[in-house]
């Protein structure tokens, strides 16, 4: 049988390269036999096929395929055209990102993407599609055949189970992630999709790479199925010990987020002052955007008794705050030079959406923002000061400052206070916690990146060193360079961060998510 849900089939080392089957079908059921077993005999799966599976841990599982099928999804559509991919692009056939959205809906209500969360072990799969799909598309076919394959044969025998383990409605709501419309024979289909991998004209070192890949997401999934696992159990302990302070509920339920952030690499090299100004320009121009929208629902729903008691704006509220900021560092006209890159918007939309149609979870972002701003934040500000050269008497840093917080200790346990005598249900508290997870992780799903992005400033900064000693050496040799290449390189020379799109968006999205991290890592201590 096909491994169901890209369940492992081994280990690449198996396979003797002089041996090595000439159809790359072939080449993967053989190199990794070892891992479909281990995959097989993992806790998670053994429990699921015997229908030892629960309403929330199918939700756990749904979760994380939503976050693992958009970045596939997301790389085959960058890689389509290429060569090495081009002959398995079937997305009418196979694409599940459209409906796995449905049964998020089915299970968790019209604002599901408030109440999922990437975990650890589910963003280290993402981030290896990603850097595969933008650095090596030779090698995205090992993800396509693992997970749709899979997909259409052990996991129709997990449909079932599923079905009947969670008494599913006959007619395939909740299942549509099982369901393959567009495909009317699944076994004519996965013959043909292999045919087509076996057309590929990959050499045999890229074979090789291609084994390589598949059991490294094999292997993967494996650490998937183990932390939901994990996660099942700490559902379950939550359902019996949950604090009764919402205060001490979300510290022990975001326990996990603030050891993901206190480990990060690049947020421990941001602590040691390696920021440039531009860096922080950006930084400021997405607390921007972020604030306008947290404050706008906050005043939209200052007076719902899910928040009222929260409601702090003269000690708290940032937006005129960063308006001076911005003003200081861009000038009069700073409204006109910034901007809003994607992973922005995707945080300010689920603020608006949060305020909008469930307010009692605006409590979640408010907490996260203000408590960290307060607190590491603090930490951020001398940094920044510091490595920035910025005036003593605070000129950019209005940000960081609070005049109207006399003692910051003192005003965060009032704040806490406040929070725990807010009038919510069990089921609410518990969205809460969902919430908070989700707005930290909209920032910490991205730190796998981070180190991997500034190594990538270090190669654009060398490269810009060499293209201005060429000048100068040209010049010194008499030889004039022509304008436009004069005009291109000061360009380059006045801004060479913010010359290149990616950059800033790379940037500014590492940037935010170290700021929230330092914050949460301060004040949870």
């Amino acid at each position: 049988m096909e491994n169901g849900m890209g369940s492992p089939r081994g280990n690449a080392g198996s396979t003797d390269p002089d041996s090595m089957p000439a159809d790359l079908s072939e080449a993967l059921k053989l190199a990794t036999k070892e891992s479909h077993e281990l995959a097989e005999n993992s806790e998670f799966m053994r429990n699921f096929q015997k229908g030892q599976v629960t309403r929330d841990q199918f939700k756990l599982l749904l979760d994380s395929l939503y976050f693992i099928y958009t970045a596939l999804e997301e790389e085959i559509e960058r890689n389509k055209d290429h060569p090495a991919f081009a002959p398995l692009y079937f997305p009418s056939e196979l694409h599940r990102k459209a409906a796995l959205e449905q049964d998020l809906e089915y299970f968790h209500g019209p604002g599901w993407r408030s109440r999922i969360e990437c975990p650890r072990a589910t963003g280290k799969y993402v981030s290896q599609i990603q850097q595969v799909g933008r650095r090596e598309p030779e090698l995205l076919v090992a993800h396509a055949y693992i997970r749709y394959m899979g997909d259409l044969s052990g996991g129709q025998v997990l449909k079932k189970v599923a079905q009947k383990a969670l008494q599913l409605p006959s007619t395939g709501e909740g299942l549509a992630f099982f369901t393959f419309d567009r495909v009317t024979n699944a076994t004519k289909f996965k013959q043909l999709y292999r045919s087509r991998m076996n057309t590929l004209e990959i050499d045999r070192e890229t074979k090789e790479r291609v084994l390589d890949e598949a059991n490294r997401a094999f292997h993967l999934n494996v650490e998937v199925f183990a932390e939901l696992e994990q996660l099942k159990g700490q559902k379950q302990n939550q359902g019996v010990s949950m604090p009764a302070d919402l205060s001490e509920a979300l510290k022990l339920a975001t326990k996990e987020s603030h050891e993901l952030a206190e480990n990060s690499e690049f947020m421990r090299n941001f602590q040691k002052g390696q920021v440039t100004r531009d860096q922080f320009k950006l930084l400021l121009d997405s607390l921007y955007f972020i604030y306008t929208a947290l404050e706008e629902e906050i005043e939209r729903n200052k007076d719902h008794p899910a928040f009222a008691p929260l409601y702090f704006p003269s000690e708290l509220h940032r937006k005129a705050a960063l308006e001076q900021d911005l003003e200081y560092f861009h000038g009069p006209g700073w409204r006109s030079r910034i901007e809003c890159p994607r992973a922005t918007g995707k945080y300010v939309s689920q603020i608006q959406q949060v305020g909008c149609r469930e307010p009692e979870l605006l409590v979640a972002h408010a907490y996260i923002r203000y408590m960290g701003d307060l607190s590491g934040g603090q930490v951020l500000k001398k940094v920044a000061q510091k490595a920035l050269q910025l005036p003593s008497t605070g000129e950019g840093l209005a940000f960081f400052t609070f005049d109207r917080v006399t003692n910051a200790t003192k005003f965060k346990q009032l704040y806490r206070s406040r929070m725990n005598t807010l009038e919510i249900d069990r089921e609410t508290k518990e969205r809460v916690l969902d919430e908070a997870n989700r707005a930290f992780h909209l920032n910490v799903e991205l730190f796998t990146d981070l180190q991997a992005l500034s190594s990538g400033l270090e190669r654009n900064g060398a490269a810009l060193k060499n293209s201005t000693e060429t000048r100068k050496r040209t010049v010194a040799q008499g030889q004039a360079m022509p304008t436009g290449a004069n005009h291109h390189l000061l360009k380059q020379r006045r801004d060479p961060l913010t010359s290149s799109p990616a950059l800033r968006f790379a940037l500014l999205l590492g940037l935010a998510a170290v700021s929230l991290a330092i914050g949460w890592y301060q004040y949870l201590l």
